[in-house]
């Protein structure tokens, strides 16, 4: 049995830059908003069956050498991009990567970590390709 993502926890540059951006393109709800003993802004925004929780951090870097993206389904990739680009969040020339088992979108969050919104038109097929059992 695997087990279920409840949360994940990362630091941020920007606390109100991430509400903005995790509410706007991922359709994240904030269910907690305040200052922690050492000073530092955090949130907690509700997603689709787990939480992120985000906070400040003095001397932060951003480090994305071991995770390369986080991956949303999306239903529309068209009407996705579109939304993207009233937004401000993509550009206007960016397209929608049409590969054989998917549809994708490629952006980046504040912090520059690589998000994929993903529209699958073959997952089994993608799976049947890499020959897993």
């Amino acid at each position: 049995m695997s087990l279920p993502i409840d949360h994940i926890n990362r630091y941020v540059s920007n606390v109100d830059k991430f509400i903005e951006f995790y509410q706007s393109v991922l359709g994240y709800w904030l269910i907690g908003l305040g200052i922690k003993q050492n000073g530092h802004k955090y949130a907690i925004l509700q997603g689709q069956g787990h939480e992120l929780f985000i906070s400040e951090k003095d001397g932060f870097e951003a480090v994305n050498e071991n995770l390369r993206h986080i991956g949303y389904s999306v239903d529309n990739a068209d009407k996705v991009l579109e939304g993207l680009k009233q937004k401000g969040y993509a550009d206007i020339e960016q397209q929608v990567i049409v590969k054989q088992y998917s549809r994708q979108i490629y952006i980046k969050d504040p912090d520059g970590m690589e998000i994929d919104l993903i529209q699958w038109t073959d997952k089994q097929g993608f799976y049947q390709s890499l020959k897993i059992d």
